[in-house]
């Protein structure tokens, strides 16, 4: 396991408030990584379609535009819920030598226990004007 992988685990186990890590989509020689759309690809491989036909991405993997960089947000959780897709996403940023940071602490992302708390409002149509 390389070692920025290993360190952030080490943390999360050290800090057991660390609810997720982030993948940047820039490489470690600081090349913005291609295909353009790693992120939506990734986080693909645990959605599901809505009855209306719509993505729906798995809170577990969430991709996301953070500063202008595309990102996919990693719940630890998923670690536990399903540990073949975290290696998955593990093996894919090893390949890929992608740069990952931390992400918000439990409070933070809303999580309770072992798995995140998932809020259905934000895939209400009515609230979300679709």
């Amino acid at each position: 396991m390389p070692d920025e992988i290993k360190k952030l685990l080490d943390r999360k186990d050290q800090s057991p408030d660390l609810a997720e890590f982030v993948i940047q989509g820039i490489t470690k020689d600081g090349q913005v990584f291609r295909p353009s759309n790693w992120w939506e690809r990734l986080s693909d491989s645990l959605s599901t379609r809505g009855q209306d036909g719509r993505i729906l991405y798995s809170s577990y993997l969430l991709p996301m535009m953070i500063q202008g960089t595309p990102s996919v947000v990693v719940r630890f959780s998923l670690a536990k819920a399903d540990p073949q897709a975290f290696e998955l996403v593990r093996q894919f940023v090893v390949i890929n030598h992608l740069v990952i940071r931390t992400g918000r602490t439990r409070m933070e992302a809303g999580a309770t226990g072992a798995f995140p708390t998932l809020s259905m409002e934000r895939r209400d149509p009515e609230r979300n004007r679709w």
